[in-house]
């Protein structure tokens, strides 16, 4: 970002008409990724960790003294794995909840598919679905195109501050004259990393238990929450809760694919379970293996991630302060992998999808727009800091 307008700033165009498919709009952010994240240098919107290397994964569990990880590793058996999940890696994911999740309440998944098995198993058309706006497409879209009626329970901005949701909005989303069935949220939230304090999440718990509402708890960034304490998952607070969450983002290890459902709830389990066999049916064994040995060694994945969004987060907020007629930093109470940032000046004027467009081919940079999470009010584009090139990325965008 040049202290200065661009002298040719590509326009935002209105792009292809692209039907339904199953009767769900295109994935914008995932679309945006197609075309940028293996041809772009940089990714400096996105929203995982830097990720490891099979070999730094188990260089780092041999470093710490643990013997069996090479072995597991070089003699894992490439059949079919148990439907829910490898034995010992539901026993790992259920340690993660303390005494209050046992491994039998535990389902393995793909993340993307844990949320395309719950709306397409607890959703019926009519249903009304409350989730956190903006929010990942998928959250809320794959609801509306079951045929639920989707309220917004909205962010607000607020200029020195940053993003919140409150609760008060939640109350006002779920008020009305038809039967609210599921709400939907997503702490630490992505784009915003908002998270909500002891105190919030209490009530969230409350008022979804005095209206017995299901809770599909998004928790994919949890592990950047317990760097400053030990917040409580709703499928521990919760007995119609469904957790979600995974090794994908701050834990480092995407390419894994491996997720896992968490709930209480005997009857969703069960529908989950059956579910399941009609899409991935079981998990993958090498990835199962990592995950295992991952876990063993979580707390050391976690204050890597932890250390580089500090380190991060400081770069950019001085980057902030030298382009300050372009980017609003927000100090807000974040906990996540990413910041939302609103774009002032001639960005803003641009808007955020030409906005980022410009920066792909200038500084072959990529921010994610606000216009991919469907709030283009007001303009701003994901930070993602969790890349180790990070400071390489904001120098490319500096001297543009």
């Amino acid at each position: 970002a040049a202290e200065g307008q661009p002298i040719n700033r590509p326009r935002c165009g209105e792009g292809e008409e692209v039907p339904l498919v199953a009767g769900a709009r295109p994935f914008l952010v995932e679309r945006f990724f197609a075309r940028h994240e293996f041809t772009a240098e940089f990714m400096l919107g996105s929203s995982d960790a830097e990720a490891w290397t099979a070999r730094s994964l188990l260089e780092l569990a041999r470093a710490r003294g643990d013997e069996k990880a090479a072995t597991e590793w070089a003699e894992v058996n490439l059949g079919y794995t148990e439907s829910s999940g490898h034995p010992e890696l539901r026993a790992a994911i259920a340690g993660l909840y303390g005494n209050n999740i046992e491994a039998d309440q535990v389902l393995c998944v793909v993340p993307e598919e844990g949320i395309f098995m719950t709306m397409s198993t607890l959703l019926s058309p009519g249903d009304v679905v409350v989730a956190m706006m903006p929010a990942y497409q998928s959250l809320y879209e794959l609801a509306r195109a079951k045929g639920c009626t989707v309220r917004k329970w909205e962010a607000t901005y607020t200029k020195g501050i940053g993003f919140s949701f409150s609760i008060d909005g939640l109350r006002k989303a779920l008020d009305g004259e038809e039967t609210v069935r599921m709400v939907v949220t997503n702490f630490p939230h992505n784009p915003t990393s908002w998270m909500p304090t002891p105190a919030e999440h209490a009530e969230l718990i409350s008022i979804c238990r005095q209206r017995q509402l299901l809770l599909f708890s998004d928790e994919m960034y949890w592990g950047m929450a317990l760097e400053h304490g030990e917040p409580e998952s709703s499928c521990s607070r919760y007995e119609h809760a469904i957790t979600l969450s995974g090794l994908s983002k701050p834990y480092g290890l995407p390419g894994l694919r491996v997720g896992w459902i968490a709930t209480r709830d005997t009857d969703v389990m069960a529908k989950l379970r059956q579910m399941k066999d009609y899409v991935t049916i079981c998990g993958s064994a090498p990835s199962e293996v990592l995950a295992i040995i991952a876990l063993r060694h979580g707390r050391a994945l976690l204050e890597r991630a932890w250390e580089t969004t500090r380190k991060n987060r400081e770069l950019f907020k001085a980057f902030c302060a030298q382009f300050p007629e372009l980017f609003e930093y927000a100090p807000e109470p974040s906990a996540g992998l990413t910041l939302f940032v609103v774009l002032r000046g001639w960005a803003a004027q641009m808007g955020a999808q030409a906005f980022a467009d410009w920066c792909v081919e200038a500084a072959s940079c990529v921010l994610v727009p606000s216009d991919c999470f469907e709030a283009p009010e007001p303009p701003a584009v994901r930070i993602g800091l969790g890349r180790a090139n990070f400071p390489e990325a904001l120098e490319r965008l500096r001297s543009c």
